[in-house]
């Protein structure tokens, strides 16, 4: 393989740090009596370069999952290490390999860094369906009083994932039906626009479909979606997590905004945390917090489920009710009239694909087929202006459903977009986003999508923005954007917003619905999910549950885990898996395990 190929692995490995002592498994066995030798049997097959190396990466992430953070990364050089001395030179399946390795390693790597830790938390509601840590809760009267009237002729509702029923649902539909039923309403009315889209890119990438209610809490369905830790777009991604994704963006576009491409990349990060969770409430903690912050309850904790960890004040309150807000967003999105909503959803998004050669203004585009420009702008809602992007060949631009010839032959004929041409400007001490926008002479929208900020963004002294130098291709609003067009297309309509008759305060006031059983989706999720991608995969971890075939040991001074693992007649690894410790792990006296299988010797 060439070197140049490799060369983030090549710095990687010549940086990383020498063998880390403390990191084998057990002790070594005792010395037995020689016996005499059988005739020599045929040597064995040596590992190929990506077998060991794959061997050595499972054992790291066995380690980083275990939180040892230093041996798992000792595995991963040695991964790498291994690899690179066994490649083959040009050969395109060990250049994919090396890719894959990459990926993981760097993903792995990541729970122990502590600037990844745990996602912000949400300070501004407008675009989530979150509630803010300092929201106040549904009153008792409306938790309490009222009653939900349910038919027994009521159609069953299904979902692909677990759904549970406790207080803490219960709360978040009453907080959707009576704290922020217009929100509600409004998400519901756009989920029309995206669900089939999303639905249909989550069921080809093997996941259950009913995933996609966390991008309805996330965004509310709103493409520009922003927080200001900067988490941008439909699912909420936060720099580090979009770019470990493919996700793109700059001064002219972010497909954090796309719904097609954030889902699929949403879908791969999904795929990966189920991997290392094996449970999708764990799963969507993670996706909430971060996977180091879950993986440290779960070692700190001892916790064996999401309710476990999410019971104490490990979690910040935003991720205690991320599950519960997911749960109650699908079972109020399924059957909205049974809580209250009379909704007509927005028509799905239909579209067809120009690849256009040169920038263009989506204003022409729409006088050319004919359409409303805020259509064509909810077709490319990764654009930060009205103008495609400069310096993009081959950009593909959506057009509605069965206008792509007539474009096409039009293309040509466009007259050149305008060009957006910027220059810098320096915040002063007390700024804000406003006070730059008029001394700039621009809107505080167009100078957002520009610096990829929140309206509420706190400027530090000093900080460098990019304004238009000149007119900005601006973004039409929607009532200039449907006068533009004879054809106006139709839109959907909040009707109704719930009245306490609609309140929910028993599970069994809860209309009937089934859902998938146990902590994963038996169908339509493979029963091997790959991290990142083909030579990684491994069976999802299970949860073991401390049942009472299970024994609790008390550590006595002396004890090691291989001493306790033999007392038991259970292996080193099960035991350490089964406490989420690391097979390194110095034990204290007092310190209480759970032993799998439970019968001591």
């Amino acid at each position: 393989m060439n070197a140049g190929n490799l060369s983030p692995l090549a710095v990687w490995v010549l940086c990383a740090a020498g063998a880390l002592a403390g990191c084998s498994s057990a002790p070594a066995p005792e010395a037995v009596v020689s016996l005499p030798t059988a005739p020599a049997a045929p040597e064995p097959r040596r590992p190929t370069a990506r077998e060991a190396a794959t061997e050595s990466f499972q054992r790291g992430k066995a380690l980083a999952l275990a939180g040892e953070a230093d041996c798992a990364r000792q595995e991963f050089h040695d991964a790498i290490d291994s690899f690179l001395a066994g490649s083959r030179p040009d050969d395109p399946e060990d250049a994919r390999f090396a890719g894959q390795l990459w990926q993981s390693v760097v993903f792995y790597e990541a729970l122990s860094d502590p600037q990844s830790a745990e996602r912000p938390p949400v300070e501004d509601t407008r675009d989530t369906l979150m509630a803010a840590e300092n929201a106040p809760s549904p009153t008792a009267a409306q938790f309490e009083k009222a009653r939900r009237e349910v038919t027994s002729a009521r159609v069953r509702t299904s979902f692909d994932i677990p759904v549970v029923v406790n207080d803490q649902v219960l709360r978040a539909v009453a907080f959707y039906q009576f704290r922020t039923p217009q929100a509600f309403a409004g998400a519901l009315k756009r989920s029309g626009r995206y669900l089939p889209l999303m639905r249909g890119i989550l069921r080809e990438e093997g996941l259950p479909e009913d995933l996609v209610y966390m991008a309805m809490i996330e965004s509310a369905f709103k493409a520009n979606a922003h927080s200001r830790a900067r988490a941008h777009g439909f699912w909420q991604f936060i720099d580090g997590t979009a770019k470990r994704y493919g996700l793109r963006w700059n001064r002219y576009y972010d497909e954090r905004s796309d719904p097609e491409k954030s889902t699929r990349a949403a879908a791969r990060y999904l795929k990966d945390l189920y991997e290392m969770f094996g449970d999708w409430y764990l799963a969507m903690a993670a996706y909430s917090a971060g996977e180091g912050k879950v993986l440290k309850g779960l070692q700190r904790l001892g916790a064996q489920d999401y309710w476990q960890l999410s019971s104490g004040t490990f979690l910040r309150q935003e991720t205690r009710d991320y599950v519960p807000f997911v749960l109650a967003a699908a079972l109020v999105a399924k059957d909205p009239a049974s809580y209250g909503f009379d909704v007509v959803p927005d028509p799905p998004l239909r579209f067809e694909v120009v690849r256009v050669s040169r920038p263009v203004d989506l204003a022409r585009v729409a006088e050319a087929v004919s359409a409303p420009v805020f259509e064509l702008q909810l077709l490319n809602s990764e654009l930060k202006t009205r103008v495609t992007p400069q310096g993009v060949p081959n950009y593909p631009v959506r057009l509605p459903e069965g206008s792509a010839e007539r474009f096409a032959s039009q293309l040509a004929s466009l007259p050149p977009a305008p060009v957006l041409r910027e220059r810098r400007l320096t915040a002063k001490k007390g700024d804000t986003m406003a006070k730059v926008a008029a001394r700039a002479r621009v809107t505080v929208e167009e100078l957002c999508n520009l610096n990829d900020l929140p309206r509420n963004a706190r400027l530090r002294k000093g900080q460098v923005l990019v304004v238009p130098a000149g007119p900005v291709p601006k973004k039409v609003s929607k009532p200039a954007a449907l006068s533009a067009s004879a054809d106006p297309r139709p839109q959907g309509e909040i009707r109704a917003l719930p009245t306490p008759a609609a309140a929910v305060t028993r599970a069994e006031e809860v209309p009937p619905f089934t859902a998938a059983a146990g902590p994963a989706a038996a169908s339509p999720l493979p029963v091997r999910v790959g991290i990142p991608a083909a030579g990684f995969e491994t069976v999802p971890a299970s949860r073991p549950d401390p049942a009472p075939a299970t024994h609790r040991y008390t550590v006595r001074s002396g004890d090691t885990l291989y001493r306790i693992a033999t007392r038991f007649s259970v292996t080193v690894e099960e035991l350490a898996r089964f406490n989420r410790i690391g097979i390194s792990s110095t034990l204290r006296a007092g310190q209480r395990l759970f032993v799998p299988h439970g019968i001591g010797r």
